[in-house]
């Protein structure tokens, strides 16, 4: 008796596990979409303040953003770009402002210039101005940095890097 329900039991295992195939049944509904985004895309906002910039090599006010996102991937095939918001739009470093200062009846013109390197885990804001000694730190300014994966970046070149509102549009980046 032990034999034959041992023997019964084997043969409804067999069975239920081998019972399981037959034609796939028809697609189910689509699920629910998912946050936003791009996950070959990354994106921050960094508030700099005047007492995060310093002085650096007796030429220009530097500032270091630590970004995780940077991985040297990133730093070697792919892009980081980095912005910065003046007046409520956000403008592409590098950048240079042009100014004009009227002294004793005598007009004078200088510059100032943003530059950006990045590196495997964030980037550097260099400040230069082109007398290269203003002592005065820059002012409170947010930057965006954003970096995108090498494939994705090359194969996207319909998109206007320098325009963020572009960039924010085709890699549907969050604010």
């Amino acid at each position: 008796m032990k034999r034959f329900k041992s023997i019964v039991l084997a043969i409804f295992a067999v069975m239920f596990l081998f019972s399981c195939r037959g034609p796939m049944g028809p697609q189910g509904p689509i699920g629910p979409a998912g946050p936003g985004g791009n996950a070959n895309v990354a994106s921050s906002t960094v508030t700099v303040y005047p007492n995060d910039w310093y002085w650096d090599n007796n030429t220009s006010w530097r500032v270091d953003l630590e970004y995780n996102a940077i991985t040297s991937q990133i730093h070697n095939q792919g892009a980081v770009l980095v912005y910065m918001n003046q007046q409520n739009t956000w403008r592409q470093l590098p950048l240079t402002f042009y100014y004009s200062q009227v002294n004793n009846g005598q007009e004078h013109f200088y510059s100032s210039s943003l530059e950006v390197s990045s590196y495997v885990g964030g980037v550097s804001v260099f400040w230069t101005e082109n007398d290269m000694v203003n002592d005065f730190r820059p002012e409170q300014h947010d930057f965006k940095i954003v970096v995108i994966g090498g494939g994705l970046y090359k194969s996207r070149s319909d998109i206007d890097y320098s325009n963020y509102e572009a960039v924010k549009a085709a890699f549907q980046l969050a604010d």
